[in-house]
């Protein structure tokens, strides 16, 4: 009911209110979108091109004003996954009422329907995987390994980064099951029973295979249709990886809430002083971004460690900049106490997890603890913003539910 409600109201909006959000506007991803809705592919390899393909497919049917319709249908599939996700992990009542509310009310996930972003479409794929994991658990059917590798390699052409929640996958829904009846193959007391559990144990093998088939076809496809080549690899990578991994980082990590403002300073003191414009930083071979960082680290690996800790301080501050004259009774001082607010996810799940930690180990916990934390490892190694936050806070607040659920 709830979610038929927020539904209706969604399309609603977002059918009158067609202009973008120009303050919060990702130029190269709209940048890309474009030419794919033009040209029918995608030149640039500097960003993912998974979002950048969607919001395409969006403006060839209809437009830029189409924009905010295509996003809202994914706001309303994010509820869905998220109702999915808590009712899987057995919340029910006033906390399953709570838990899509909070994620509904969340400002920039509802923002986000009219700005070129790619944090909804994250969040939903994240929430996708999630409750496809836990659908294979406890169905173990084709249809299950099919979702959950489709949805995985979407989400491998979304964020490049996300490749390590195969992980996860393996280690939570397939191998446990893999080692638990291999190692009964070696009963021999009992020769059925060694021949059952071969059977099994090679079953959930396939099984692992299959879905990892069905993901890197996912991938390929993709890239295929989109880049022209079944292998792209963005190379937004490394020119974030030198952005956290320079002397000047600290300075605007602290200061600008990232270090890509870094890369000028970092870049001039290595002798490329003619690379001063933004547009130059992005075409510049990546390779050399690489070996750069790399040089870094191995100079310095004792600051490399102090950027690491102020890359964690900047992921979980909250985002906003100090203004003359501040006052707390205004409409800058709103914005402060939301922003400050929305930091507060990764405090209250942390604070949740050590109450409940004696079901730490529990499959289902793992399972989302392994998630968040490989996906901040990346951000964490290379370029911090608390931006790159937003995707996971959600997932921390719907797991805070689960977590806090009476036991059955």
């Amino acid at each position: 009911m709830l979610i038929g409600v927020i539904l209706v109201v969604v399309f609603v909006l977002a059918s009158l209110k067609q202009d973008i959000d120009s303050s919060f506007f990702v130029a190269l991803l709209y940048n890309d979108a474009n030419e794919f809705a033009e040209v029918g592919a995608i030149t640039s390899n500097f960003m993912p091109i998974g979002y950048s393909g969607f919001l395409g497919l969006c403006i060839a049917h209809g437009g830029i004003n189409l924009i905010p319709v295509c996003q809202s249908l994914i706001y309303v599939f994010i509820l869905l996954c998220a109702l999915l996700l808590l009712t899987f992990r057995g919340v029910t009542g006033h906390k399953l009422f709570f838990g899509i509310l909070i994620t509904a009310i969340h400002p920039v996930l509802f923002l986000n329907i009219w700005r070129v972003h790619d944090g909804n479409i994250t969040v939903l794929l994240l929430l996708g995987l999630l409750v496809a994991c836990l659908y294979v658990e406890r169905e173990r059917n084709f249809l299950g390994i099919l979702v959950l590798g489709v949805i995985s390699g979407l989400l491998f052409v979304v964020r490049m980064n996300t490749i390590l929640l195969v992980l996860p996958v393996l280690l939570i829904v397939y191998f446990p099951k893999i080692f638990q009846y291999g190692v009964l193959i070696f009963n021999k007391n009992n020769r059925i029973k060694n021949k059952e559990s071969e059977s099994i144990s090679r079953n959930y093998f396939n099984q692992s295979l299959l879905f990892l088939f069905i993901s890197l076809f996912v991938f390929v496809i993709i890239n295929t249709a989109v880049k022209q080549k079944p292998f792209y690899f963005p190379n937004h990578g490394y020119y974030n990886l030198f952005a956290g991994s320079n002397e000047y980082s600290s300075k605007y990590l602290l200061s600008d809430f990232s270090g890509e403002n870094s890369l000028r300073d970092a870049l001039g003191a290595r002798g490329y002083t003619a690379i001063n414009k933004f547009e130059e930083r992005l075409i510049f071979p990546p390779e050399t971004y690489k070996q750069l960082a790399f040089d870094f680290i191995k100079a310095h690996p004792i600051e490399y460690i102090k950027l690491t800790g102020i890359k964690i301080f900047t992921l979980f501050r909250p985002g906003y900049h100090q203004v003359p004259d501040f006052s707390w009774i205004t409409t800058e001082g709103l914005k402060r106490i939301v922003k400050i607010l929305m930091a507060t996810p990764i405090f209250v799940w942390l604070f949740i997890v050590f109450r409940t930690r004696k079901n730490f180990l529990d499959r289902d916990n793992l399972l989302m603890f392994l998630v968040i934390f490989l996906y901040f490892l990346p951000f964490v190694i290379a370029n911090a913003d608390p931006r790159y936050r937003f995707p996971i806070d959600i997932i921390m607040m719907l797991d805070c539910f689960c977590r806090l659920k009476k036991p059955r």
